[in-house]
C-alpha cells in the first residue's frame, strides 16, 4: 500500500491520510472487514426505538427483509466478505476482536424468543442456524446472480424477481421455524466452537455480556422491533443507518 493508494482511500472516505487507520494495510483491511459486517447487519434497536408488539411471523419477516435490503444496498461489503472466506489465510483469530460483538445474532435470537414464548417456533433451532438460512438466501443475488442469469435464464435483479427473492427467503425461514420435523441435532444444528472466547453460543455470550449487569430482558418492555418495522426499510432504506449511525 503506497502512498498513493492511502490519499485515494482517505479521499474516499473523508479521513485525513494521517489517520491511525492507516498506520498499516493489515489494520486498515481489518477496519474495512468490520465495516462491512456492520453494513450487512439489521440496525440493532436502541432505547429510542417505539416498541412495536408484532407476532413472531411478522417479526421473521420484517428481520429478513431488513436484512436482505442491508445486503442489496451493500453488495462490495458482501464481496468483500466472501473474498475474506475464500481467499483468507484460515486464521481467523486476529478477526475475533473484530467481530466477536456482533449483535446480528442477538437479534436473530430476539426474535426466536418472541415465538419460542408462545410456541409458535419449534423447539431445537438456535439463533446461529437462522442466520444461516437467512444470509446464504440474502447473498445468493450478489455471490451468484450473474452465473444464475447465465445458466437459467432468472435474472435476480429483475424486480419482478427481486420480490420473490424476497419472498422465498422469508417463507423459507418461516417454514423451517414451524415444520413439526423433529431436530436430530440436540440442542441446535450447528454449534460454535471455534473460540473458547466465544463459547457454545454466540448469542448466550452477547446476552451475558450485554443484559445481565442491566438485569433486563432481551426483548424490553413488549418485544419491541421498531427497527424492522416495514414502512421503515424498504424503498431507499435512506432512514436506516449501520452500526456506526453515519
Amino acid at each position: 500500500m503506497n502512498d498513493r493508494h492511502v490519499a485515494a482511500i482517505a479521499k474516499a472516505s473523508g479521513l485525513p491520510a494521517s489517520a491511525d487507520v492507516f498506520a498499516s494495510p493489515e489494520g486498515l483491511y481489518y477496519e474495512a472487514l468490520r465495516y462491512a459486517h456492520a453494513c450487512i447487519w439489521p440496525r440493532p434497536a436502541t432505547a429510542d426505538d417505539v416498541p412495536t408488539k408484532v407476532t413472531p411471523a411478522t417479526a421473521v419477516r420484517q428481520l429478513v427483509r431488513e436484512t436482505y435490503a442491508r445486503f442489496e444496498d451493500n453488495p462490495n461489503a458482501l464481496r468483500l466478505i466472501a473474498s475474506e472466506n475464500i481467499f483468507g489465510d484460515g486464521d481467523i483469530s486476529p478477526l475475533i476482536g473484530v467481530l466477536k460483538d456482533s449483535p446480528v445474532v442477538l437479534h436473530v435470537d430476539r426474535v426466536l424468543m418472541l415465538g419460542h414464548d408462545i410456541g409458535a417456533f419449534r423447539e431445537g433451532v438456535s439463533a446461529e442456524d437462522v442466520y444461516i438460512l437467512m444470509s446464504s438466501l440474502c447473498s445468493f443475488a450478489i455471490t451468484q446472480g450473474r452465473t444464475f442469469h447465465a445458466l437459467y435464464g432468472m435474472d435476480a435483479f429483475d424486480e419482478t424477481n427481486r420480490r420473490g427473492l424476497v419472498e422465498l427467503t422469508c417463507d423459507a425461514v418461516l417454514a423451517f421455524l414451524t415444520t413439526t420435523m423433529p431436530t436430530e441435532q440436540g440442542s441446535s444444528y450447528t454449534h460454535s466452537s471455534h473460540s473458547a472466547a466465544v463459547g457454545s453460543s454466540v448469542a448466550a455470550s452477547l446476552y451475558s455480556t450485554d443484559h445481565s449487569a442491566a438485569g433486563t430482558h432481551p426483548l424490553g418492555d413488549g418485544a419491541g422491533f421498531g427497527p424492522l418495522d416495514s414502512d421503515a426499510t424498504t424503498g431507499g432504506h435512506a432512514g436506516v443507518s449501520d452500526l456506526y449511525h453515519d
